[in-house]
């Protein structure tokens, strides 16, 4: 094999493992980005419901929205339910950023290490 051809196969080598951190901190971005829709809608209803005067929302009905079937429950038992959703995705957000943050960082001591700069093409 000559040496055109080997630089050739390493850069096509060099230009897939490229490819793959950039589609998976593409997948990461676009998760924390659904991610914080879902967060920020919760907290909407969550400081919605929360607002109603205690006395006011004693025995008043809500409709949740539980795996694609409307559910009656009280308002209260909706802000429960919001608050332990709201927790769990502020864990799925921290443990995302965090992946997001080390893949980044992956990313540039790879390109350190095979010396890979980006190149933009005329177009």
């Amino acid at each position: 094999m000559s040496a055109t051809a080997v630089d050739e196969q390493k850069s096509q080598a060099l230009q897939q493992e490229y490819n793959r951190y950039q589609e998976l901190i593409t997948e990461l971005e676009t998760q924390l980005s659904t991610i914080n829709s879902q967060l920020q809608e919760h907290l909407i209803v969550d400081n919605t419901l929360t607002s109603i005067d205690p006395e006011k929302r004693a025995g008043r009905k809500c409709f949740k929205m539980i795996g694609g079937v409307l559910v009656e429950k009280s308002v209260d038992e909706v802000i429960k339910i919001l608050s332990e959703e709201i927790n769990t995705l502020k864990d799925q957000k921290t443990k995302t950023e965090s992946e997001l943050t080390t893949s980044r960082k992956k990313l540039e001591t790879w390109m350190t290490t095979n010396k890979v700069k980006i190149v933009k093409g005329n177009q």
